[in-house]
């Protein structure tokens, strides 16, 4: 059952999961929205991918552990927490802060699967969670307001894209530890002779 609900969060999942989300409001005509959402994506994935570089570069060069900010914690809060929060604003709108709930259970769920597979720290997770939140609420509150029409397409293709590609593995994880550790192996050894 772990795998299963960490496998959500993997970017063989997500990423048709935000292409549908993109797709279905282009489609509607919803173009703010639209662009908002994958601005917002591509900038947090992107700076979980240099977060993830420096870390494993760290790693090398210092000979310390590596240090590797959980993807699939923040991509779950970045995509399901933040369509979670664009679909509960207006029920919230006296109490903003409780959109915040939703964002919180799909972070400590993914966290949880991640620390149960030992496939990150507490920190790492932690990391991730920080991350996807902060742009899940940036991405829910500046979007504006979803028209309700919307959520009649939304929901479904969302659900569907998500079942469809579940149990997908991009591998990404494994090809930037790869590539940066290869790299960072025959870069170290450069340096190593320049001053030994």
């Amino acid at each position: 059952m772990i795998r299963f609900i960490t496998d959500f969060a993997d970017q063989g999942d997500i990423l048709p999961v935000v292409a549908t989300v993109a797709a279905v409001m282009v489609w509607r005509e919803w173009r703010r929205g639209a662009s908002v959402w994958l601005g917002t994506v591509i900038l947090t994935l992107a700076l979980m991918l240099v977060l993830k570089i420096m870390g494993l570069y760290y790693a090398v060069f210092m000979q310390a552990p590596v240090f590797s900010p959980s993807g699939h914690v923040a991509s779950a809060c970045l995509v399901y927490g933040s369509l979670l929060i664009m679909m509960g604003r207006e029920a919230f709108i006296g109490l903003p802060s409780l959109t915040m709930l939703p964002l919180m259970a799909v972070a400590a769920v993914m966290a949880y699967t991640r620390l149960v597979l030992h496939a990150h720290s507490v920190s790492e997770v932690v990391t991730g969670a920080m991350i996807g939140s902060i742009a899940a609420v940036v991405l829910g509150f500046k979007c504006g307001p979803v028209p309700k029409a919307l959520w009649l397409y939304l929901l479904p293709a969302v659900v569907g894209s998500a079942f469809l590609f579940h149990g997908w593995h991009l591998g990404a994880e494994v090809a930037i530890r790869n590539l940066v550790l290869s790299e960072g192996s025959s870069v170290s050894h450069f340096v190593y002779k320049i001053f030994v």
